[in-house]
């Protein structure tokens, strides 16, 4: 929502590597900044318990 009807966001989880990669597209640097930590966190904490 706060992309807005100008932005996008891809994820694309690695075939060979433990890696995801976030990437989002938007008008305002600031806000896709801050949605892409977001994701990135977000995907780090669900994450943190498979190798545990």
């Amino acid at each position: 929502a706060e992309l807005g009807e100008e932005g996008r966001v891809l994820l694309r989880k690695s075939g060979t590597e433990p890696v995801v990669r976030v990437m989002v597209e938007g008008v305002d640097r600031q806000t896709v900044h801050t949605q892409a930590q977001r994701i990135a966190e977000v995907i780090i904490h669900q994450s943190s318990g498979e190798n545990a």
